[in-house]
């Protein structure tokens, strides 16, 4: 039980891919949201369906016919509910870039999808438009440099990902799937008419302000000269 505990570990620490929650994030945008796309990374299952192991989970150089791909193809196949989660999983995982080379977990691997989930979960699509600039919060990008073994010598691999690239995966996930893909729209706000008439409302007060105070003023002076 020792051992099988070390090896369950050992590949869950080399494996993971994108985190359950970027896995359900491609899920949903890809219409798939009816399926669990995060029971491949669950041990027991792995367990259950050994062609669903951890290592069967990367696409080496990006390849049409690596492993995640190849895998998935055989699950879609199956067309249970269960085994169709499996390929939506391999499919969105032959899309992760630390899934193309092979990297350290946890000084490169495990940050990078760490850092995907943090960004999809702030991201917001927004965009506001002021005076020909622009404050898109639905834009972000990720970019590191990793370490990896190719022949025999080690080289630095720049991976990154923004949300365009996150938009191509679901809607290569979609597409494997035979699922309907829509993008989602980015709602944009110009507020260069608001403050136009922000300006003007200010402005609008400023002379009332003036005009009234200056009234007052003369009001007061012909008072003390009634006065006296």
């Amino acid at each position: 039980m020792l051992i099988l505990f070390f090896i369950l570990v050992n590949y869950s620490s080399n494996g993971m891919a994108w985190t359950g929650y970027t896995h359900e994030w491609i899920c949903n945008k890809a219409n798939l949201s009816n399926l669990d796309c995060t029971n491949a990374d669950n041990p027991t299952i792995q367990s259950e369906h050994p062609d669903i192991n951890f290592r069967y989970h990367h696409c080496a150089s990006d390849l049409f016919d690596c492993d995640a791909r190849t895998h998935a193809d055989k699950f879609l196949a199956i067309n249970t509910q269960e085994s169709r989660g499996f390929a939506a999983h391999l499919y969105a995982d032959s899309m992760v870039p630390v899934h193309w080379y092979s990297f350290d977990y946890n000084t490169c691997h495990k940050i990078f999808e760490d850092k995907v989930e943090e960004k999809l979960r702030k991201a917001e699509s927004i965009k506001y438009d002021l005076f020909g600039s622009s404050i898109d919060f639905s834009k972000w990008n990720i970019s590191m440099q990793c370490s990896t073994k190719i022949g025999k010598n080690y080289t630095d691999v720049t991976l990154y990902v923004d949300n365009m690239y996150m938009d191509t995966v679901a809607k290569y996930v979609a597409d494997q799937m035979h699922s309907n893909y829509v993008k989602e729209e980015v709602n944009v706000y110009d507020l260069t008419k608001v403050v136009y008439v922000l300006v003007a409302i200010i402005i609008m007060v400023f002379i009332l302000f003036i005009y009234f105070g200056m009234k007052n003023r003369k009001n007061n002076s012909n008072k003390r000269k009634k006065v006296r």
